[in-house]
Protein backbone atom coordinates (compact mmCIF):
# COMPACT_ATOMS: atom_id res chain seq x y z
CA UNK A 1 0.00 0.00 0.00
CA UNK A 2 1.18 3.04 -0.88
CA UNK A 3 1.47 6.06 2.23
CA UNK A 4 -0.89 8.69 1.64
CA UNK A 5 0.94 12.03 1.31
CA UNK A 6 0.38 14.57 3.70
CA UNK A 7 0.48 18.22 3.20
CA UNK A 8 1.90 19.96 5.61
CA UNK A 9 1.15 23.42 6.72
CA UNK A 10 3.84 25.97 8.48
CA UNK A 11 2.97 26.83 11.82
CA UNK A 12 1.78 30.87 12.21
CA UNK A 13 2.61 33.01 14.45
CA UNK A 14 0.09 35.27 14.98
CA UNK A 15 1.31 37.04 18.94
CA UNK A 16 3.83 39.27 19.81
CA UNK A 17 6.97 37.35 21.18
CA UNK A 18 8.54 38.92 24.25
CA UNK A 19 12.36 39.12 25.14
CA UNK A 20 12.17 36.98 27.46
CA UNK A 21 10.71 34.03 25.80
CA UNK A 22 13.17 34.45 23.36
CA UNK A 23 15.89 33.25 26.42
CA UNK A 24 13.20 30.62 28.42
CA UNK A 25 11.06 29.35 25.76
CA UNK A 26 7.34 28.76 26.13
CA UNK A 27 6.05 29.33 29.33
CA UNK A 28 5.19 25.65 31.35
CA UNK A 29 2.40 26.38 33.52
CA UNK A 30 3.40 24.93 37.25
CA UNK A 31 0.99 21.99 37.30
CA UNK A 32 2.57 20.74 33.86
CA UNK A 33 6.25 21.52 35.59
CA UNK A 34 4.70 19.30 38.34
CA UNK A 35 3.96 16.49 36.31
CA UNK A 36 7.17 16.79 34.82
CA UNK A 37 9.22 16.52 38.03
CA UNK A 38 11.47 13.95 38.91
CA UNK A 39 11.56 11.79 42.19
CA UNK A 40 14.00 14.06 43.21
CA UNK A 41 12.88 17.18 42.26
CA UNK A 42 9.22 16.54 44.02
CA UNK A 43 10.64 15.36 46.75
CA UNK A 44 12.31 18.82 47.64
CA UNK A 45 8.96 20.45 46.43
CA UNK A 46 6.94 18.21 48.83
CA UNK A 47 9.62 19.26 51.51
CA UNK A 48 9.02 23.27 50.21
CA UNK A 49 5.46 22.43 50.74
CA UNK A 50 5.63 20.49 54.33
CA UNK A 51 7.87 22.97 56.08
CA UNK A 52 6.17 26.62 54.33
CA UNK A 53 2.44 25.18 54.28
CA UNK A 54 1.92 22.08 56.99
CA UNK A 55 4.27 23.34 59.47
CA UNK A 56 1.61 26.42 60.34
CA UNK A 57 -1.38 24.11 60.06
CA UNK A 58 -0.48 22.01 62.55
CA UNK A 59 1.22 21.80 66.25
CA UNK A 60 4.17 19.72 64.36
CA UNK A 61 4.81 18.13 61.24
CA UNK A 62 7.20 14.68 61.24
CA UNK A 63 8.42 12.91 57.78
CA UNK A 64 8.65 9.11 58.04
CA UNK A 65 9.40 8.63 53.92
CA UNK A 66 11.60 5.74 53.77
CA UNK A 67 12.24 2.18 54.18
CA UNK A 68 9.79 1.67 57.91
CA UNK A 69 7.58 4.39 57.27
CA UNK A 70 4.22 2.17 58.22
CA UNK A 71 2.57 3.87 55.45
CA UNK A 72 3.28 7.53 56.70
CA UNK A 73 5.28 9.50 54.48
CA UNK A 74 4.31 13.07 56.46
CA UNK A 75 2.07 12.84 59.40
CA UNK A 76 0.69 16.40 60.79
CA UNK A 77 0.28 16.50 64.69
CA UNK A 78 -2.75 18.43 66.46
CA UNK A 79 -2.46 19.86 70.14
CA UNK A 80 -4.98 17.04 71.25
CA UNK A 81 -2.93 14.28 70.08
CA UNK A 82 -5.18 13.58 66.97
CA UNK A 83 -2.71 13.01 63.69
CA UNK A 84 -3.03 13.30 59.72
CA UNK A 85 -1.37 11.13 57.58
CA UNK A 86 0.08 12.24 54.06
CA UNK A 87 0.96 9.40 51.73
CA UNK A 88 3.31 10.92 48.98
CA UNK A 89 4.34 9.38 46.26
CA UNK A 90 6.40 9.85 43.19
CA UNK A 91 4.62 8.09 40.65
CA UNK A 92 4.84 8.32 36.16
CA UNK A 93 1.18 7.51 36.40
CA UNK A 94 -2.16 8.78 37.74
CA UNK A 95 -2.26 6.40 40.94
CA UNK A 96 -4.37 2.98 40.42
CA UNK A 97 -5.86 0.87 42.88
CA UNK A 98 -3.13 -1.58 42.85
CA UNK A 99 -0.81 1.20 44.01
CA UNK A 100 -2.62 2.01 46.52
CA UNK A 101 -3.68 -1.39 48.72
CA UNK A 102 -0.31 -2.20 49.96
CA UNK A 103 -0.32 1.54 51.21
CA UNK A 104 -3.86 1.25 53.11
CA UNK A 105 -2.87 -2.05 54.01
CA UNK A 106 -0.27 -0.72 56.12
CA UNK A 107 -2.63 1.73 57.46
CA UNK A 108 -5.15 -0.91 58.55
CA UNK A 109 -2.43 -3.37 60.26
CA UNK A 110 -0.16 -0.64 61.89
CA UNK A 111 -3.53 1.06 63.48
CA UNK A 112 -4.95 -2.41 63.88
CA UNK A 113 -1.60 -2.90 65.80
CA UNK A 114 -1.41 0.43 67.58
CA UNK A 115 1.56 1.89 65.83
CA UNK A 116 -0.28 5.25 65.60
CA UNK A 117 -4.28 6.64 65.97
CA UNK A 118 -6.19 6.02 63.29
CA UNK A 119 -5.71 9.71 61.59
CA UNK A 120 -8.54 12.19 61.24
CA UNK A 121 -7.59 12.28 57.58
CA UNK A 122 -5.54 10.27 54.93
CA UNK A 123 -4.22 12.46 52.03
CA UNK A 124 -3.21 10.80 48.76
CA UNK A 125 -0.68 13.16 47.52
CA UNK A 126 1.16 12.56 43.72
CA UNK A 127 2.41 14.59 41.09
CA UNK A 128 -0.67 13.32 38.48
CA UNK A 129 -3.13 12.45 41.07
CA UNK A 130 -5.42 9.65 41.31
CA UNK A 131 -6.84 7.77 38.58
CA UNK A 132 -10.69 8.04 37.84
CA UNK A 133 -11.24 4.08 39.85
CA UNK A 134 -9.40 5.66 42.79
CA UNK A 135 -11.11 8.57 43.03
CA UNK A 136 -15.01 6.26 43.11
CA UNK A 137 -13.22 4.82 45.57
CA UNK A 138 -12.85 7.59 47.64
CA UNK A 139 -16.30 9.01 46.50
CA UNK A 140 -17.77 5.81 47.67
CA UNK A 141 -15.64 4.65 50.91
CA UNK A 142 -17.82 1.84 51.71
CA UNK A 143 -16.63 -0.39 48.60
CA UNK A 144 -12.86 0.18 49.95
CA UNK A 145 -13.03 -2.29 52.56
CA UNK A 146 -14.16 -5.37 50.87
CA UNK A 147 -11.90 -4.34 47.57
CA UNK A 148 -8.90 -4.50 50.45
CA UNK A 149 -9.49 -7.77 51.70
CA UNK A 150 -10.08 -9.79 48.14
CA UNK A 151 -6.78 -8.27 47.09
CA UNK A 152 -4.90 -8.68 50.54
CA UNK A 153 -2.92 -11.76 49.35
CA UNK A 154 -2.02 -9.94 45.85
CA UNK A 155 -1.00 -6.61 46.97
CA UNK A 156 -0.65 -6.45 50.97
CA UNK A 157 0.55 -9.19 52.83
CA UNK A 158 3.98 -9.51 51.57
CA UNK A 159 4.60 -5.83 51.60
CA UNK A 160 3.08 -4.50 54.85
CA UNK A 161 6.84 -5.39 56.19
CA UNK A 162 9.70 -7.34 55.06
CA UNK A 163 10.01 -8.99 58.34
CA UNK A 164 7.08 -11.38 58.11
CA UNK A 165 3.95 -12.40 55.24
CA UNK A 166 0.61 -10.26 57.29
CA UNK A 167 -2.06 -13.07 56.77
CA UNK A 168 -5.61 -12.31 56.80
CA UNK A 169 -6.84 -13.72 60.03
CA UNK A 170 -10.01 -13.28 61.35
CA UNK A 171 -9.54 -10.29 63.76
CA UNK A 172 -7.46 -8.11 61.49
CA UNK A 173 -10.09 -9.17 58.66
CA UNK A 174 -12.95 -7.60 61.10
CA UNK A 175 -10.97 -5.13 61.37
CA UNK A 176 -10.60 -3.90 57.91
CA UNK A 177 -14.70 -4.57 57.42
CA UNK A 178 -15.38 -2.13 60.07
CA UNK A 179 -12.45 0.58 59.28
CA UNK A 180 -14.24 3.87 58.19
CA UNK A 181 -12.47 4.93 54.75
CA UNK A 182 -14.16 7.92 54.92
CA UNK A 183 -10.97 9.62 56.25
CA UNK A 184 -9.29 8.81 52.40
CA UNK A 185 -8.83 11.59 50.33
CA UNK A 186 -7.22 12.71 47.37
CA UNK A 187 -5.07 16.54 47.53
CA UNK A 188 -4.92 16.63 43.66
CA UNK A 189 -1.84 17.95 42.17
CA UNK A 190 -3.44 21.95 41.48
CA UNK A 191 -4.31 21.71 44.99
CA UNK A 192 -0.76 21.50 46.63
CA UNK A 193 0.17 24.31 44.37
CA UNK A 194 -2.36 26.43 45.78
CA UNK A 195 -0.61 25.64 49.20
CA UNK A 196 2.50 26.08 48.05
CA UNK A 197 2.15 29.33 47.12
CA UNK A 198 1.61 30.58 50.48
CA UNK A 199 5.22 29.40 51.18
CA UNK A 200 8.07 31.34 50.61
CA UNK A 201 9.35 29.15 47.82
CA UNK A 202 7.09 29.40 45.54
CA UNK A 203 8.32 32.34 43.29
CA UNK A 204 12.13 30.79 43.02
CA UNK A 205 10.13 27.59 41.80
CA UNK A 206 7.34 29.01 39.65
CA UNK A 207 7.68 32.69 39.52
CA UNK A 208 4.91 34.77 39.75
CA UNK A 209 5.89 38.00 41.40
CA UNK A 210 6.43 39.06 44.88
CA UNK A 211 3.21 37.55 47.51
CA UNK A 212 3.77 40.35 50.30
CA UNK A 213 4.07 44.27 49.76
CA UNK A 214 6.43 46.22 51.49
CA UNK A 215 5.50 48.13 54.67
CA UNK A 216 5.63 51.49 54.96
CA UNK A 217 9.85 52.78 55.76
CA UNK A 218 9.92 53.82 59.44
CA UNK A 219 10.98 56.69 60.62
CA UNK A 220 14.34 56.89 62.25
CA UNK A 221 14.12 56.69 66.16
CA UNK A 222 15.51 60.10 68.13
CA UNK A 223 17.63 57.72 70.06
CA UNK A 224 20.83 56.08 67.71
CA UNK A 225 19.94 52.68 67.95
CA UNK A 226 22.94 50.12 68.71
CA UNK A 227 22.54 48.32 65.42
CA UNK A 228 23.78 52.13 63.90
CA UNK A 229 26.62 52.66 65.73
CA UNK A 230 29.43 51.86 63.40
CA UNK A 231 28.17 53.86 60.05
CA UNK A 232 27.04 56.90 62.31
CA UNK A 233 30.45 56.48 64.38
CA UNK A 234 32.04 56.85 60.82
CA UNK A 235 30.15 59.61 59.64
CA UNK A 236 30.31 61.83 63.18
CA UNK A 237 34.93 61.62 61.67
CA UNK A 238 33.93 62.56 58.23
CA UNK A 239 32.04 65.66 60.04
CA UNK A 240 34.90 66.37 62.39
CA UNK A 241 37.18 65.78 59.02
CA UNK A 242 35.29 68.26 57.48
CA UNK A 243 34.80 70.88 59.77
CA UNK A 244 38.05 70.38 61.88
CA UNK A 245 36.52 69.94 64.69
CA UNK A 246 35.20 67.36 67.58
CA UNK A 247 32.04 65.28 66.87
CA UNK A 248 30.94 62.76 69.26
CA UNK A 249 27.08 62.90 68.77
CA UNK A 250 24.05 64.41 66.98
CA UNK A 251 23.98 67.50 69.50
CA UNK A 252 27.56 68.38 68.19
CA UNK A 253 25.59 68.56 64.74
CA UNK A 254 22.78 70.96 65.26
CA UNK A 255 25.11 74.13 64.67
CA UNK A 256 25.40 72.96 61.29
CA UNK A 257 22.86 72.89 59.54
CA UNK A 258 24.39 71.12 55.98
CA UNK A 259 25.93 68.29 57.75
CA UNK A 260 22.83 67.81 60.50
CA UNK A 261 20.46 67.26 57.53
CA UNK A 262 22.84 65.26 55.78
CA UNK A 263 23.42 63.16 59.22
CA UNK A 264 19.01 62.44 59.24
CA UNK A 265 19.31 62.07 55.23
CA UNK A 266 21.47 58.95 56.51
CA UNK A 267 19.42 57.60 59.36
CA UNK A 268 16.62 57.82 56.66
CA UNK A 269 18.64 55.78 54.02
CA UNK A 270 19.97 52.98 56.29
CA UNK A 271 16.22 52.62 57.47
CA UNK A 272 15.17 52.52 54.08
CA UNK A 273 17.73 49.55 53.03
CA UNK A 274 17.20 47.97 56.16
CA UNK A 275 13.06 47.52 55.28
CA UNK A 276 14.18 46.36 51.89
CA UNK A 277 15.89 43.56 53.54
CA UNK A 278 13.16 42.65 55.49
CA UNK A 279 11.10 42.52 52.16
CA UNK A 280 13.63 40.25 50.47
CA UNK A 281 13.22 37.87 53.41
CA UNK A 282 9.68 37.72 53.31
CA UNK A 283 9.24 37.12 49.68
CA UNK A 284 12.32 34.79 48.91
CA UNK A 285 13.65 31.99 50.70
CA UNK A 286 16.53 32.00 52.06
CA UNK A 287 19.28 31.20 49.37
CA UNK A 288 23.40 31.42 49.29
CA UNK A 289 23.13 34.86 48.50
CA UNK A 290 20.12 36.01 49.38
CA UNK A 291 18.81 38.84 47.00
CA UNK A 292 19.63 41.69 49.68
CA UNK A 293 23.55 40.15 50.04
CA UNK A 294 23.42 40.08 46.48
CA UNK A 295 22.69 43.46 45.99
CA UNK A 296 24.92 44.43 48.69
CA UNK A 297 27.92 42.58 47.13
CA UNK A 298 26.98 44.57 43.76
CA UNK A 299 27.01 47.79 45.64
CA UNK A 300 30.06 47.01 47.42
CA UNK A 301 31.85 46.50 43.85
CA UNK A 302 30.31 49.79 42.88
CA UNK A 303 31.32 51.77 46.21
CA UNK A 304 34.77 50.41 46.79
CA UNK A 305 36.37 51.18 42.79
CA UNK A 306 34.51 54.61 43.58
CA UNK A 307 36.16 55.29 46.90
CA UNK A 308 39.51 53.99 45.42
CA UNK A 309 39.47 56.51 42.14
CA UNK A 310 38.83 58.99 44.60
CA UNK A 311 41.19 58.71 47.51
CA UNK A 312 42.35 62.12 47.54
CA UNK A 313 39.37 63.44 48.08
CA UNK A 314 38.27 64.34 52.17
CA UNK A 315 35.75 61.95 53.60
CA UNK A 316 32.70 63.74 53.02
CA UNK A 317 33.24 64.34 49.33
CA UNK A 318 34.23 60.80 48.98
CA UNK A 319 30.61 59.40 50.77
CA UNK A 320 29.18 62.12 48.28
CA UNK A 321 30.47 60.57 44.93
CA UNK A 322 29.75 57.04 46.25
CA UNK A 323 25.96 58.33 47.05
CA UNK A 324 26.35 59.85 43.30
CA UNK A 325 27.58 56.46 41.45
CA UNK A 326 25.72 53.87 43.29
CA UNK A 327 22.05 55.91 42.47
CA UNK A 328 23.36 55.56 38.58
CA UNK A 329 22.57 51.42 38.68
CA UNK A 330 19.53 49.81 37.77
CA UNK A 331 20.83 46.27 39.32
CA UNK A 332 18.52 45.04 36.89
CA UNK A 333 19.41 41.38 37.32
CA UNK A 334 18.30 41.58 41.07
CA UNK A 335 14.76 40.73 42.08
CA UNK A 336 14.96 43.42 44.22
CA UNK A 337 15.35 46.18 41.22
CA UNK A 338 12.04 46.77 40.92
CA UNK A 339 11.35 48.12 44.64
CA UNK A 340 14.47 49.99 45.04
CA UNK A 341 14.14 53.92 45.03
CA UNK A 342 17.12 56.01 45.39
CA UNK A 343 17.27 56.31 49.43
CA UNK A 344 17.45 51.98 49.12
CA UNK A 345 20.98 52.96 47.27
CA UNK A 346 22.45 55.80 49.68
CA UNK A 347 21.13 53.42 52.61
CA UNK A 348 23.13 49.95 50.94
CA UNK A 349 26.25 52.83 51.60
CA UNK A 350 25.48 52.68 54.98
CA UNK A 351 24.90 49.36 55.39
CA UNK A 352 28.29 48.59 53.82
CA UNK A 353 29.71 51.23 56.43
CA UNK A 354 27.84 49.68 58.87
CA UNK A 355 29.59 46.07 58.35
CA UNK A 356 33.06 47.51 58.02
CA UNK A 357 33.01 47.10 54.44
CA UNK A 358 34.02 50.16 53.18
CA UNK A 359 35.74 53.68 55.57
CA UNK A 360 34.69 57.02 53.75
CA UNK A 361 38.20 58.54 55.41
CA UNK A 362 41.73 57.15 53.85
CA UNK A 363 43.52 56.11 56.64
Amino acid sequence: MTPKELTLTQPALIRRISALETLQGSVVSPLNRVELMSSDEYEVFILEWIFGYLDKKYTKTRSFAGAGDKGRDVVGYYGDGKIDIYQCKHYDTKIAPTTLYPELGKLCYYTFENHYPIPQSYYIVAPKGCGSTILDMIDNPSMINQKLIDNWDDYCSKKITKKADILLDDKLRKYIIDFDFSIIKDLAPHEIIDQHKATEYHILRFGGGIKKYRDLIPIPEMVIQPREQNYTGLLFEVYAQELNTRIDKVEDLKSFDRYFTHFNTQRNSFYSAESLEKFSRENFPEALPSPFEELMDDAYSVVDTTLELHSSESGFKRSLLAAQEIKRQTFASNPLSTEMRPLDKDGLCNHLANDNRIKWIVP
